[in-house]
């Protein structure tokens, strides 16, 4: 890779990143040379179960976690508990318990952006261990929005 394309995806903090360069076929096959290079060193067995969530959705100290890199990371676009701001909402609708966006949807747009917003590509500046954490607290908040939108109803 060219100097200039290191240096721009470096200079633009969390909108360069891996995924954005080789997208999310080869991210799952850098997975499986990981794994087959170091099999024990995480919980992935298999390509796809690198974008498989590997934490509970119930698990407290996970959601607490994400919580805390929601709010250093997103929550000055997707608001408190991704409520929506000057970004989209991930709560509610798709993004929502029963919405069509799976963990493994979530991972890829959160590692490599979406193309044509300001959703930039956070996989060089996050880990992917802390992007589970903070699905998982995404997902624990919709679960929440969930039950407040039932509760608004009767």
């Amino acid at each position: 890779m060219k100097q200039s394309a290191i240096k721009a995806s470096k200079s633009s903090a969390g909108k360069g990143c891996l995924g954005t360069l080789v997208g999310r076929a080869h991210l799952a096959a850098l997975a499986s040379v990981f794994l087959v290079l170091s099999p024990s060193a995480g919980v992935a067995e298999t390509p796809e179960d690198y974008l498989r969530n590997p934490y509970s959705r119930d698990d407290n100290q996970v959601i607490a976690r994400g919580g805390e890199m929601f709010g250093r990371n997103c929550q000055q676009c997707h608001n408190s508990h991704g409520k929506g701001g000057k970004a989209p909402q991930i709560i509610r609708g798709a993004w929502g318990p029963d919405g069509a966006n799976s963990d493994a949807f979530m991972f890829d747009t959160i590692n490599a952006g979406r193309k044509g917003t300001q959703m930039g590509a956070w996989g060089l500046s996050l880990p992917p261990e802390d992007i589970w954490a903070i699905i998982t607290y995404i997902r624990a908040e919709a679960v929440k929005a969930k039950l407040e939108d039932d509760q608004d109803e009767q």
